[in-house]
Parts: structure tokens; sequence; C-alpha cells
């Protein structure tokens, strides 16, 4: 177990503790464009980001002990102070009232894959940066956590409102969408970790101008016409991922990407496509598409049983910025 121990009080005394069980969802890329590079080096991007039933089990101890040890059920994640959810904790703590006594121990039961494209650290800091705002009452309006979460990582954003979305910018600008009818997917994750950082930086931005495919799926809702630009990149380094999508594709599937930066590619199938992929990678994970109430109303597991940490800030957030998208 690592102990925060730039934010944790040694010797502190945890009692009057509470514990509050979280499940904090992955996400897939409906495609991905590389748009441009702004002066600080980041990428822009546009995507379309899709909640999916995969989840990790976040389990929170409150107790007015301070501080905060962080722990998780894999041993390749750093669970130290450089983790997203030890910045998120650290980003409310230093920029918002937060109570001095206040003390969480955090377990992540993961199940989403490190290193996978599936979005799950960005998951575990968003679903605790919406917590500790409802839990100590932080009030912090939901365009500011959108800022907060920008500067934790870049799909972090995307978590606190969950379903369809369209991201653009590094993640922070959204337009939430209606909501796609429910997906079936299947997931292959191969025993690699790839790192974001490395993808773009040997990203090559081309100046020429060209049709973006995701606003061409908005018109049909064809999910064959989506690309994902960083693959050339990827499947460079990683043939192996190259591969998978080259063996799902014999499948049949409609749309068969990589997620983001990979490793995890996906496909979308029909209920008689599951054997065929299983035939072929029998550790193939099979789960659907959640919609955003589905999304806000799973996150909390609350001892009242009501999902709090979505409050009516989402709702405003909705309505002033509508989908100018229509399928």
């Amino acid at each position: 177990m690592f102990v925060l121990s730039i934010i944790c009080q040694p010797g502190a005394i945890w009692y009057n503790s509470v514990m509050f069980e979280l499940k904090s969802f992955a996400k897939i890329n409906l495609g991905l464009e590389v748009t441009g590079k702004r002066p600080d080096g980041y990428h822009e991007l546009r995507t379309v980001f899709q909640t999916i039933g995969l989840h990790d089990i976040v389990r929170v101890t409150v107790h007015d002990g301070g501080g905060l040890v962080l722990n998780g059920s894999d041993v390749s994640i750093r669970w130290d102070e450089s983790n997203t959810v030890a910045r998120a904790y650290r980003a409310l703590q230093n920029g918002c009232s937060l109570p001095p006594d206040a003390g969480l121990d955090i377990f992540i039961q993961k199940n989403i894959p490190a290193g996978s494209g599936l979005g799950g650290g960005s998951s575990n800091a968003a679903v605790i940066l919406m917590f500790m705002n409802e839990y100590f009452g932080l009030q912090v309006p939901l365009e500011r956590m959108v800022t907060i979460a920008a500067g934790v990582g870049a799909d972090v954003p995307f978590f606190l409102l969950g379903g369809t979305v369209l991201a653009e910018g590094i993640g922070e600008k959204m337009t939430p969408l209606d909501d796609l009818p429910e997906i079936l997917i299947g997931l292959v994750v191969p025993d690699v970790k790839v790192s974001t950082s490395q993808i773009f930086s040997r990203y090559t931005l081309t100046s020429a101008p060209f049709e973006s495919k995701i606003m061409t799926f908005f018109g049909s809702r064809q999910f064959d016409f989506l690309e994902n630009s960083l693959e050339s990149v990827t499947f460079e380094l990683f043939p192996e991922i190259k591969h998978i999508k080259d063996m799902m594709l014999t499948v049949g599937c409609s749309c068969v990407l990589m997620s983001g930066s990979g490793s995890a590619v996906y496909a979308v199938l029909e209920e008689n496509d599951v054997d065929k992929i299983k035939e072929l990678f029998p550790n193939t994970l099979i789960c659907r598409s959640i919609d955003r109430k589905t999304y806000q109303d799973s996150v909390g597991a609350w001892p009242s049983g009501k999902a709090s940490v979505f409050g009516a800030d989402i709702r405003r957030f909705e309505s002033s910025r509508p989908s100018h998208i229509k399928g």
C-alpha cells in the first residue's frame, strides 16, 4: 500500500469513518481525429466519447483524520502522488475550501485494463472529484469542475457527464449528444500498455484539409465511416494491436477501431458475432454501451441508495449546451 506522504498526516487517527462504493465506468472513442496542435504542445482532437458497461469498483472510506491513502488491485499501476486520483484530490484540496480534516481512504478494484485507451484512470479521477464535491458540500459548479478536471487529465471532463459526448480541444470542450441506441461491443485488450504521450510525440500532424468522418457519422449513424487517426502510429509501434484489428475485421463487423491511443480494440457487434469473436479471441470482453441517465444513476452507491454525485448542475449544463448535431 502506498501512502501519499505529501498530503497524508502521519499518525492520524481515523474515526467517525463511513464507507461508500462507487462504479467507475470505461469509455470507447467512436472515432478520433487530430485537428491541430496548441502552443503548449498539446494536440487538439475531435472525438465522440461513449460510456460502456465495463467498470472499476471504487471503495471510499471517509474519515476525519485528514489526508489520502490510495491503493488498488492492479500492482502495475503507481498508487502514489502521480496517480490521477491523487491529482484530483489535490486539485480540490488546493482550489476549494476542503475541510482540513477531510480524509479519504480509497481502494480501487481494477477491471478496466490500464494503458488500454478505455479511460480507467480518468474515470476514477472524475468519480472522486464528483464524490468529494457532493460529500463535502463544496458546491463547485460544473463549468468550474470541467476546468479542474481538464487540469487533472484530458479525458477526465467527459466522465463528469457520461453517455454520448462530442469532445473537442483537449477534451474540455464538450457537447452532450442525444444517446445512441444501445451498442453491443466486443473488446480485445492485448497485454501491452500504450503510453499516450509516446504516441502523440510520434504523430505527424498534416496541414492538408480533411473531411471529418465523425461529422459524416452524425448524419448517417453508419459506424463504418469512423476512423482513428492515431492507429497508424500505434500500429507501427505495436504491430500486435494491428493484428488484432485485422483478425476482428474477418468476422464482418460494421466497425472495428482502436480506442483512444490504444491498446484496446473494439468491434460493434451483432448478437451472432459474439461466438465468432470469442473463437478468435477467447478473452474478449463483451459489454454494452450505456446512456447518460443510466451512467449517472449507476455511479453512486450511497447508504440511501441514491446516486447523489450528480446534481442539478448536470441538467443545467446539458440544457445550456444543446446538441447541434442531429442524426
